[in-house]
């Protein structure tokens, strides 16, 4: 056969699995194939509060990779992460385990933006004089889960550098993307600069204890502000629970819930719902439906 129709061939054919697949992608839900949908993507229009990798706080540590962290050092095995100048550098997608005491230094993400990383705290405790402790400068979304049975710790000092004022790194936790806690272990959060959690969009909390002392805000998100099944201790110099966008709102599923606050302690130009929990408030009991400060 001749090259020309080996060619021919090969069009007519290439044109057929085109028109196959085409076909499939049309009618896939008809001819019984499951559409795949990626929940925790930032343009997926949501249509539940929390995912189900926002819930998994069980999630394998079968191929993690492992870093330990010591004093001014971390040792880290596997891929996808490097120790750096006293901080630690996530820079690939995957899944984490943290563990030990970075005297000072910073926990880094920075990956590509459709990336989403996965940390396990399992007895961290991680410090930085002079910039967020915990860093998300870029990914798709964070997930930091708090391993069964640990207590974990983030710390910032009550200055920051010029960098990290440059940056507008104001939070003991920084994200400039969407971040999940997770987990049934145990996070206390010291902001000494000016607020403890800080996430320029979501902010998710699924059944984990958070411990969360800042000068300013505790919580402070710019889009949501999402929490089911978990306790929350707050003391805060300012607000407590915030979202500051015009979009922005605050969704609290359920929780236990002890707030100590010198302004608002739930604080948002959106809609503000408490469809369940248990609320002390500066002391005293409280009881929210929906509520609009």
């Amino acid at each position: 056969m001749s090259t020309h129709k080996h060619i021919d061939l090969i069009c007519i054919a290439v044109t057929l699995v085109t028109l196959l697949i085409t076909v499939l992608f049309m009618n896939g839900e008809k001819l019984g194939i499951e559409k795949v949908i990626d929940e925790d993507l930032e343009v997926y229009e949501k249509t539940e509060y929390f995912t189900a990798n926002d819930q998994n706080g069980t999630w394998s540590e079968k191929g993690a990779t492992k870093i330990t962290l010591g004093g001014d050092k971390a040792k880290v095995r596997g891929r996808g992460a490097y120790a750096y100048q006293g901080s630690v550098v996530i820079k690939n997608a995957g899944y984490y385990v943290i563990e030990g005491t970075l005297s000072d230094g910073s926990v880094i993400v920075d990956t590509y933006r459709s990336s989403k990383v996965w940390i396990r705290f399992n007895g961290a405790h991680i410090s930085c004089s002079d910039d967020a402790a915990l860093i998300v400068e870029q990914a798709e979304k964070v997930f930091v889960t708090l391993a069964g049975g640990s207590d974990n710790s983030i710390t910032s000092g009550a200055s920051i550098s010029q960098d990290a004022a440059e940056a507008g790194r104001d939070g003991a936790v920084f994200a400039r993307d969407d971040l999940t806690i997770n987990g049934s272990g145990a996070l206390t959060v010291n902001g000494g600069y000016k607020h403890g959690i800080v996430a320029n969009d979501d902010l998710v909390i699924c059944g984990s204890t958070l411990t969360v002392t800042a000068v300013k805000d505790a919580l402070r998100t710019n889009d949501s502000l999402r929490i089911r099944d978990a306790k929350i201790t707050v003391r805060a110099g300012d607000d407590g629970l915030t979202a500051d966008s015009e979009d922005g709102y605050i969704y609290i599923e359920s929780g236990i819930f002890d707030l100590d606050c010198e302004d608002k302690v739930l604080k948002s130009p959106g809609l503000i719902t408490v469809a369940g929990g248990t609320f002390t408030v500066n002391g005293e009991e409280e009881t929210f439906s929906v509520y609009r400060p």
